[in-house]
């Protein structure tokens, strides 16, 4: 995929320093404030996986970004937890992904999806990998996403989030 991929008014690229304060500002209108994240992990993580980070953007900037790293199947990241691409992955984490209000129902969030797709695709991985929050489970399933039951020692890790934390896959198509 590009750098740029045009939707409509819309269009998806890869994050950049600049785009932070606006991916944390979507990050406080999407989710209850035990959710944000501090800026500064935000700018730390994109640090260390700018490759698979991406956002859309409409006429008035950044409003929906997806933020991802190579993992291991089963391995679920906690709330607030840095990352770093594992040596020998074979899942894409979808650690976060949201879409500010003035772009819900558009079909970004199914575009970046996409991206992340399509990454882990050409990087042979098999799987795709994510914790659904805020009652998203039903929106995961649409996407063909699947429940999984966390591994014990995963159980810890899913409890840092705020409410209800499922974890779900999803295999990759060739």
């Amino acid at each position: 995929m590009s750098d740029q991929a045009f939707f409509t008014d819309t269009y998806i690229r890869m994050m950049g320093a600049e785009d932070i304060s606006a991916v944390y500002a979507v990050q406080q209108a999407c989710y209850v404030p035990q959710m944000v994240e501090p800026e500064a992990l935000i700018q730390q993580r994109w640090q260390q996986v700018a490759d698979t980070s991406w956002v859309a953007c409409d006429s008035a900037g950044p409003a929906a970004y997806l933020v991802a790293y190579r993992s291991l199947k089963n391995k679920v990241s906690a709330l607030g937890e840095a990352f770093r691409h594992a040596e020998c992955p074979d899942t894409l984490y979808l650690h976060d992904m949201a879409v500010h209000p003035r772009l819900r129902g558009s079909g970004i969030a199914g575009r970046l999806l996409a991206s992340a797709h399509e990454y882990a695709r050409a990087n042979g991985l098999s799987w795709l990998g994510l914790v659904s929050v805020q009652d998203t489970l039903t929106f995961w399933c649409k996407q063909g996403f699947e429940p999984v039951v966390a591994d014990a020692d995963q159980q810890p890790v899913l409890a840092t989030y705020t409410g209800p934390a499922c974890y779900c896959l999803l295999p990759v198509a060739d």
